[in-house]
């Protein structure tokens, strides 16, 4: 079999994983991830709150981000009530695109809206489907496969130890990772290793396990993009830019796991007006600059719009759950608010 086939049959494998900064809010699919080389317990995924730790060691650098997080629009809630008259109740629910318990067990208070609702909507269907998410990358190989020269020629060589140990460890060869594209390692190199052993084992991203609740409740599920316009979005952001990330993460040792951490229990209390203040701190060259504006326009700003146009057909019926990743909620170019535009009342749900 040739090299490449090999390389486009393993991403396929890999599925639509996403950067360090959103890697928390989109749908990956759970398409059996390679086996990894050493097992780690559930106890390696627990890193520390960075917020806790700033506050403890650097008050000022806290201060920074309260107070950028305090002006945030509509970041006090991940569960919103959707309604306008004459329309039956809907919902607007914000995921963590996690398999880790903690995230993925269903709230009683969102179980109930579902049952209560005719259909619900996530991100991707076809992430759902192994079959249908591998038929979907099958012509994207282009956005996912470097073309020319490898991904040990793009970073400082002080980094290509630990690029070969981050991927090794995760089940990727270094050959073929170094023919994969910046942001597909920056993004696989993110996520805990056990998080992908979580989903390499069969459990469920929150996403996948309100879709499971549905389908068995006898629920519609229907979705809002597919994994080819998420895939394009990723890949429209300069090379510089995912480089830059990965040489980042492959620096800063725990700092990747610290932050996965400080993410969930961000979500986990409902306030997601930390996330880009905390990034900007602690993460300067992600979280700041002209690539992290391209990101927030490509991969927060412009799907918002998408999700809320694809999104007014099916809220018309009522009786709807929506549930995307919660960065795609509070902000100014968030659905809460672009909801709101378009004439419906959305109140949190407490």
């Amino acid at each position: 079999m040739r090299f490449e086939s090999v390389c486009e049959k393993s991403l396929f494998v890999l599925g639509a994983l996403k950067v360090l900064l959103v890697i928390a809010f989109f749908v990956g699919a759970n398409l059996g991830l390679p086996n990894q080389a050493a097992a780690q317990s559930d106890a390696s995924c627990k890193g520390n709150n960075l917020l806790e730790k700033l506050k403890a060691e650097d008050s000022a650098a806290y201060e920074r981000i309260v107070a950028e997080a305090s002006g945030v629009m509509n970041a006090n809630s991940i569960f919103w009530k959707v309604e306008k008259e004459g329309q039956k109740p809907s919902w607007l629910f914000g995921t963590m695109h996690m398999a880790d318990p903690e995230i993925a067990t269903l709230r009683e208070d969102v179980k109930a809206a579902i049952l209560g609702s005719d259909t619900l909507v996530i991100e991707s269907v076809e992430a759902l489907d192994p079959v249908a998410a591998q038929k979907a990358m099958g012509g994207l190989a282009h956005l996912t496969l470097l073309t020319e020269g490898t991904l040990r020629d793009l970073v400082e060589d002080d980094l290509e130890d630990e690029l070969e140990a981050a991927v090794t460890v995760r089940g990727i060869p270094m050959p073929l990772a170094d023919r994969m594209q910046p942001w597909l390692i920056a993004t696989t190199i993110s996520l805990p290793v056990c998080e992908l052993q979580r989903k390499q084992s069969g459990a469920k991203v929150l996403d996948a396990a309100l879709a499971e609740f549905a389908q068995t409740s006898g629920i519609e599920v229907k979705g809002l993009e597919t994994i080819a316009e998420q895939l394009k979005a990723l890949a429209s952001l300069p090379e510089s830019y995912h480089v830059s990330a990965l040489e980042e993460t492959l620096a800063s040792g725990d700092l990747a796991v610290d932050m996965i951490e400080t993410l969930k229990q961000s979500y986990l209390e409902g306030n997601m007006g930390f996330v880009f203040p905390l990034m900007k701190e602690v993460m300067p060259k992600s979280g700041s600059g002209e690539g992290a504006l391209q990101l927030q326009e490509e991969l927060i700003d412009k799907r918002n719009v998408l999700m809320a146009e694809r999104s007014e057909e099916i809220l018309k019926a009522g009786s709807t759950f929506i549930a995307v990743g919660a960065l795609h909620l509070p902000g100014e170019t968030g659905l809460v608010k672009l909801l709101r535009d378009d004439g419906y009342t959305v109140t949190p749900v407490q």
